[in-house]
């Protein structure tokens, strides 16, 4: 062993000839296969296996660090020092009897108070304590032993030898149990942080960092409890985005997320601290107001304003700036619901209709919201019995060039012929159609019987005119839209100059893949109408950048005219703006007389409405044709 690892022992004896004795006896060198014998057979080949081994394989007897001191105070300091230095004894011999300071047993007693753990052998050579004595006093310990003096040289190595071997077994021991500890600790703080995480995980949204729909309902249930216990209320806001998927389909769903985060972020700032922001699912959010003047509809209008004006404020979507807003419905405790399930049932009822009434504004929950909403579910069951048991067909409504007196086409009208309601106008049923993504498949259908019915009217040989079908934005914004027409044109052997497609300007504002679309569709040679032309504020602003072929002013700009200065000016604006840019005019909704000789004498001739011809079953327009 070398100086740096040598045991150290203490020798506290007020005999300065046992001090020289002891640092005689323990700084031999000499074999110690006796000594090697004596240790296997005390503590066992395995314990021995564990010693470090010298480069032969006979074990050295171990090296000491022998410090000396004549009293029994001055060996607690040592013992004291030794442990502040971090190179504690292994073993301290201690007499008995020491005056004038403490004896032996004194001595100890204050030792193992301050290290357990250290060996002692009281070396005696009277009887001041019988052994029982000593054990009252110290009690019965395995770190004790007795040496009586006089005592041989061998006795002294081999109890320096194995209580030293048995110390630093003690150390090993107790260094793996803190090293086993720290694991254990370690380990445990490790599963405790991946707790942590988990239980945050499965109560929160993992976009946006929100309570989720469990931690949602959790929270609800304990603002029952203590709007119970106050005699108060609170709001539960429902809020849904206007056109979300409209977003995701058009752009892509990186977008649709980063949109969310922000959304969620704003709703975040402008909510009280104690207020609740969670996400429900996909595109709608949950507020919890729990202000104690929500008694207040004025306050809870308020609040809801401000949710809407954070969302329809710009946002900044990779490359794009995007404008969005939502569709708030609210519920109050007690009144509209005493539990989680009631409320937030009441609140998206409340939802939907702000969504039915356009969207971009909040409902209050009234109890004629559930008849409503059982009215729509059976309206969505109604169109998809419709659409299987072919109850939908089109009438045809005449587009008329007065000046030339000629038929310029026809507009394909949906009609839905209900088993108990009869026929059924699309202002009826459409909005429900879109909503529930129903209008896909039912688009579809009105183009391929438009199509169809096209070119067997021209089989006939009835002239050929151009059909115009509407296109609704999901059926715009559907990954095939324009391969289907390629498909519908191929299948029904019409040539393509003979359909026309319209299209709103809020289609091209709100699907960002149409103006793709059109130009697809005009290199086919289908031709592009601009319905409802002027309604909108945004219009002017693609007839520079599409191929529009055709420009449909909505009937709101004739119904009064003679008597609206204002709609007078921007319908003459848009005819002289079409005519210098060279795009055709045609002027819906036309029912009067003077409507039409108005609209002619600001040279506008080509007209559709009841004035002319109301829509017409496929049969009857082939006959007025023919005759």
């Amino acid at each position: 062993m070398d100086k740096q690892n040598d045991f150290k022992i203490l020798i506290i004896d007020d005999n300065p000839a046992i001090h020289l004795d002891f640092q005689k006896i323990l700084k031999m060198r000499e074999s110690t296969s006796g000594l090697n014998k004596l240790n296997q057979l005390v503590f066992g080949d395995k314990l021995e296996e564990d010693l470090e081994k010298s480069e032969s394989d006979e074990i050295d007897f171990p090296g000491f660090q022998i410090d000396c001191v004549s009293q029994g105070e001055e060996g607690v300091q040592y013992i004291q020092q030794a442990l502040e230095e971090g190179a504690p004894y292994a073993l301290a011999f201690v007499d008995i009897r020491m005056p004038p300071g403490l004896d032996g047993v004194e001595t100890i007693k204050r030792i193992w108070a301050l290290d357990q753990e250290i060996q002692i052998v009281i070396c005696t050579a009277y009887s001041d304590y019988t052994w029982e004595e000593t054990v009252e006093e110290l009690g019965l310990s395995d770190n004790l032993l007795i040496l009586k003096k006089p005592f041989d040289s061998i006795s002294v190595r081999q109890l320096a030898c194995s209580l030293t071997k048995k110390w630093r077994l003690m150390q090993e021991s107790k260094n793996r149990e803190e090293i086993l500890e720290k694991t254990v600790e370690e380990r445990t703080d490790s599963l405790q942080k991946t707790l942590t995480v988990l239980e945050y995980q499965s109560t929160h949204d993992s976009l946006t960092n929100l309570p989720n729909r469990s931690l949602l309902v959790d929270r609800i249930k304990q603002e029952i409890s203590r709007a119970k216990r106050h005699n108060s209320m609170f709001a539960v806001i429902f809020i849904d985005l206007d056109r979300f998927k409209l977003i995701n389909d058009s752009f892509n769903h990186e977008s649709g997320d980063m949109l969310l985060k922000q959304i969620a972020k704003r709703l975040s700032e402008v909510t009280r601290e104690e207020d609740i922001i969670a996400r429900l699912s996909g595109d709608e959010f949950i507020c919890i107001s729990v202000s104690a003047e929500v008694h207040e509809i004025e306050h809870v209008a308020h609040i809801a304003k401000k949710i809407l004006d954070t969302i329809n404020k710009n946002l900044h979507i990779g490359q794009r700036d995007i404008i969005i807003s939502a569709s708030l419905g609210i519920s109050i405790y007690p009144q509209d619901g005493t539990t989680v399930e009631e409320l937030l049932h009441n609140a998206d009822l409340a939802m939907y209709r702000a969504k039915a009434l356009g969207g971009n504004q909040f409902q209050l929950y009234t109890p004629e919201l559930q008849e409503k909403c059982i009215v729509r579910l059976e309206n969505e069951s109604d169109l998809r019995r419709g659409l299987i048991e072919n109850e939908f067909f089109l009438e045809y409504q005449p587009q008329y060039d007065n000046k030339s007196q000629k038929l310029i086409g026809v507009e394909a009208l949906i009609r839905w012929r209900h088993p108990k309601k009869g026929i059924v106008l699309p202002m009826d049923f459409i909005p429900v159609a879109e909503e529930t993504g129903l209008i896909v498949p039912i688009g579809e259908w009105v183009i391929k019987t438009a199509c169809s019915q096209n070119k067997a009217w021209q089989d006939k040989g009835i002239k050929p005119f151009p059909i115009s079908v509407n296109i609704a934005t999901k059926q715009f914004i559907q990954p095939n839209f324009v391969t289907m027409i390629k498909d519908i044109l191929k299948t029904s052997k019409l040539d393509p100059k003979y359909l026309k497609v319209e299209v709103t300007e809020n289609v091209i504002i709100n699907a960002a893949n149409v103006i793709e679309s059109i130009h697809e569709l005009k290199k086919l040679g289908v031709s592009i109408v601009l319905d409802d032309f002027g309604v909108g504020n945004s219009g002017f602003n693609y007839l520079n950048k599409l191929p529009i072929d055709q420009l449909k002013i909505d009937q709101s700009f004739i119904k009064n005219i003679n008597f609206n200065r204002s709609d007078e000016v921007i319908l003459q604006a848009i005819i002289d703006m079409a005519d210098k840019l060279h795009l055709d005019v045609v002027v819906e909704g036309v029912e009067t007389s003077s409507q039409v000789k108005y609209l002619e004498s600001h040279n506008c001739h080509k007209f559709q409405g009841f004035y002319f011809n109301k829509p017409m079953s496929a049969e009857q327009l082939e006959h007025y044709l023919k005759t």
